[in-house]
């Protein structure tokens, strides 16, 4: 006593042929389950990647910062440190030049004391 379908097979068969396709789309979509975890596990990497870029970018741009504060702050130094020479030079100039003339007004003074 068997059951038939509309095409004569038995419901035993046609289970059996549904297992065996089951099992053949099992085994095919195996390897594409395989490849999409290991996409998942890229993307997963990728994201630490671009997590790390980000993290390494920011601390970059913080030197960056940095660097460029510390250079205006130099570029500051050495403004103050040229108007002091500045300053320096003409005031040895100054001296210079009283120096020069006391020398002049006693050798002046010298020479009309003994001629």
């Amino acid at each position: 006593m068997s059951q038939s379908t509309s095409n004569g097979t038995s419901v035993k068969e046609a289970a059996n042929r549904l297992q065996i396709a089951l099992k053949s789309l099992e085994v095919n979509l195996n390897p594409l389950v395989i490849r999409v975890q290991k996409l998942e596990r890229e993307a997963g990497d990728a994201q630490i990647l671009t997590k790390n870029f980000e993290s390494d970018r920011m601390r970059l741009a913080a030197k960056l910062d940095s660097a460029k504060a510390r250079e205006k702050e130099y570029i500051e130094r050495e403004k103050e440190f040229s108007t002091l020479a500045e300053e320096t030079t003409r005031e040895m100039d100054t001296v210079i030049a009283t120096v020069m003339q006391a020398l002049e007004d006693g050798i002046r003074g010298g020479n009309n004391g003994k001629g």
